[in-house]
């Protein structure tokens, strides 16, 4: 296995630890989550970059990196959703999405297309495969879970700290989601070429 997908599969266990810190009732082992965290989302970049640098970039490695992230925000969501921080259409709205987008990838990759390279209008590859928007989207995620993480840290000591925080959570909340669906639906709507019998984009 290449190094890059090991860094990529490495991500798994570092989850569900930071994610059993935060049950940990211990505001200093919850903020060490914290830490993990920001950790987790380096090695997003990280596995990334380790790829291209050791010229390891596959497709294997593209719908593993785009599984862990699928397993990362999801966990994450549905996490901060059973500890009432978050309410229950959004991680239903992520999960839809993850569904129908990873559906749609995946026909398009039985037809030689990428997740990425399979955006053939310019909006579509604009708002799904370009790095500026894709690190937008990543950087949204994570300051939304930084912030939910570091919230649960801080009310151990300070319980009036969720209501002073909770108008930025919920912003962030908005931001992340209206990304997700934005950036979901040129996807579906790229997509529909993959399941008719005509002529594929080149």
């Amino acid at each position: 296995m290449s190094l890059a997908n090991t860094i990529t599969l490495a991500r798994l266990p570092l989850l569900l630890l930071l994610v059993a810190f935060l049950f940990v009732p211990y505001w200093h082992v919850r903020l060490l989550g914290l830490g993990l965290l920001i950790i987790l989302y380096l090695m997003d970049w990280f596995d990334g970059y380790v790829a291209r640098l050791r010229n390891e970039v596959t497709e294997i490695g593209a719908v593993l990196d785009i599984a862990l992230d699928r397993a990362v925000e999801n966990i994450l969501w549905i996490t901060f959703m059973y500890l009432g921080m978050v309410p229950l259409w959004v991680p239903i709205i992520f999960l839809i999405r993850s569904f129908i987008v990873d559906g749609i990838r995946g026909v398009a990759l039985t037809q030689g297309k990428s997740g990425f390279g399979m955006m053939h209008s310019s909006v579509g590859r604009f708002l799904v495969a370009s790095r500026f928007m894709r690190a937008f989207y990543g950087l949204a995620k994570a300051v939304v879970f930084c912030m939910l993480y570091l919230t649960h840290a801080l009310v151990l000591e300070n319980p009036q700290i969720l209501s002073t925080l909770r108008p930025l959570n919920e912003g962030l909340i908005f931001l992340a989601v209206g990304l997700c669906v934005l950036r979901g639906i040129p996807v579906v709507l790229d997509g529909r070429i993959y399941f008719t019998t005509g002529k594929r984009p080149g």
